[in-house]
């Protein structure tokens, strides 16, 4: 399959990018960055210093927006930490992005024709701009799954919304409103599959490229924050494009809150049975067979 990654590189990003790069079944062609779980330049600069620890260092990376398409920027560092990447001690990249993501998503996407995933990690922004300088993207890719809104909530950054969403609501909006193959991974799902500290601990003495990955990243949630496990959110939707199996799905309109005072964010998914018929078959995750995912992730990355 081919995939390009378009991520906010913070923590789970980072797992998501390994397990892509490890994937047998997955080419990486490309990362793409936007503003998300921190700024610009840390998101782009994570990327490179991620996929160049793992040895990915051919594999292209663009930066793209900075900023919503409407309203102020939102950040992540009190759950990533202050440089995004968890304090992660890794090499940094000698490496410098493309810029222009959404021109270069455009080009790609266009350049093969429904054979091109995408996989999307972080507020939609990128995606948004891309479909605004060429509607024909809709038709010609392949797959899009994203990480991000709740169709029961609580979200993660309101009672109604999680983050990826919520800090471009307009940009997921234009998203849900195409008429392509979209899966929905959301937060009520990701939430059922965790990264445990123990199972962390246990790679201590391990020192391939993948176990440090995880033990640098993870420092400021396990360490810092003392938090005793984290949700494999991204990694997740890397595993439901390659492994569509692994969830189930209901197809379902889904629609983005912009307007709301206390619902800003929210991905309105209409769960009634007495629904009206269905105008752009979003397919909504419902479930995860968790230990499943957790063996894909452990074996393909070799923990």
């Amino acid at each position: 399959m081919r995939v390009i990654l378009d991520v906010d590189t913070g923590v789970d990003d980072a797992l998501a990018l390994a397990l892509a790069v490890r994937h047998p079944q997955i080419q990486l062609e490309a990362v793409t960055t936007v503003a998300g779980n921190v700024g610009l330049e840390l998101t782009t600069q994570n990327t490179l210093t991620v996929l160049d620890w793992l040895g990915a260092s051919d594999v292209p990376v663009a930066a793209g927006a900075d900023r919503p398409l409407i309203g102020p920027a939102r950040e992540a560092s009190h759950w990533h930490g202050p440089d995004g990447l968890g304090g992660a001690q890794l090499p940094a990249s000698g490496r410098r992005a493309m810029d222009k993501a959404a021109d270069y998503l455009v080009e790609r996407i266009m350049a093969a024709p429904g054979e091109i995933s995408l996989v999307c990690t972080a507020p939609l922004t990128n995606l948004a701009h891309a479909i605004q300088r060429n509607p024909n993207v809709v038709q010609a890719v392949q797959q899009v799954v994203l990480m991000g809104g709740v169709a029961r909530p609580p979200g993660n950054v309101t009672p109604t919304a999680e983050f990826n969403v919520y800090a471009d609501p307009h940009a997921a909006a234009l998203v849900f409103e195409q008429d392509w193959p979209l899966s929905m991974v959301g937060l009520d799902v990701t939430n059922q599959v965790v990264l445990t500290r123990a199972e962390r601990d246990a790679l201590a003495e391990r020192t391939t490229p993948e176990a440090v990955l995880v033990r640098e990243v993870t420092r400021h949630l396990f360490d810092v924050r003392g938090v005793q496990a984290m949700a494999l959110h991204d990694p997740l939707a890397v595993g439901v494009a390659v492994q569509p199996d692994l969830v189930t799905r209901v197809e379902r309109d889904v629609a983005v809150e912009t307007r709301g005072e206390l619902t800003l964010g929210q991905t309105v998914v209409d769960l009634r049975s007495s629904a009206p018929p269905l105008r752009r078959r979003t397919r909504v995750c419902e479930q995860v067979d968790a230990p499943r995912f957790k063996s894909l992730f452990f074996e393909t990355l070799g923990l």
